[in-house]
């Protein structure tokens, strides 16, 4: 039997297992159909495999997607939803802690405050809010990961620095 008639005749059972596995619901649906895609690029691998243990092929095949980090399901479901973080929180966690907590500055007023910074650090910066995660504008630009950091949170604190400033005014 070839594997889609396989999961044709299956589907229910294969689903069980998968929700077995994956404890977030609403990740269950995306991890099986990455699977069954996966499996079925492969038709002759898994044709070879006998009826009575291509339950247990898709089964390891299934955990090893939701437990690896280089699987084909992580790079596509989880790699994004695990970097990112949301932008707003990120930029306004330095200021959560503070008095002005209600009044945090709007993203207009921290580019016409870049306009003052000198061209790397607002350029690095611009690139940070652009693309969202230190990884990325490390990979863009070639400079260490740990140096974008550092820059990232100088120019950061420099803009608290100016918000703090402007609200004592």
């Amino acid at each position: 039997m070839t594997f889609f008639e396989w999961i044709n005749s299956n589907h229910r059972e294969a689903m069980d297992m998968v929700r077995k596995i994956c404890v977030d619901k609403d990740a269950q649906d995306d991890l099986f159909q990455c699977v069954v895609e996966q499996l079925l690029e492969k038709p002759k691998k898994i044709n070879e495999i006998p009826d009575s243990q291509k339950m247990y092929y898709f089964i390891r095949v299934v955990r090893n997607n939701y437990n690896s980090k280089t699987s084909p399901y992580h790079k596509v479901y989880r790699k994004n939803q695990n970097h990112h973080t949301p932008l707003l929180e990120e930029i306004t966690e330095d200021f959560a802690d503070e008095e002005y907590k209600e009044t945090l500055p709007d993203i207009k007023w921290v580019y016409k405050q870049l306009e003052e910074f000198d061209w790397f650090d607002r350029d690095l910066f611009v690139l940070w809010l652009e693309m969202g995660t230190l990884t990325s504008v490390s990979k863009q630009t070639q400079i260490p990961l740990n140096s974008v950091g550092r820059y990232i949170n100088k120019t950061k604190q420099k803009l608290k620095e100016l918000w703090q400033r402007e609200l004592g005014d």
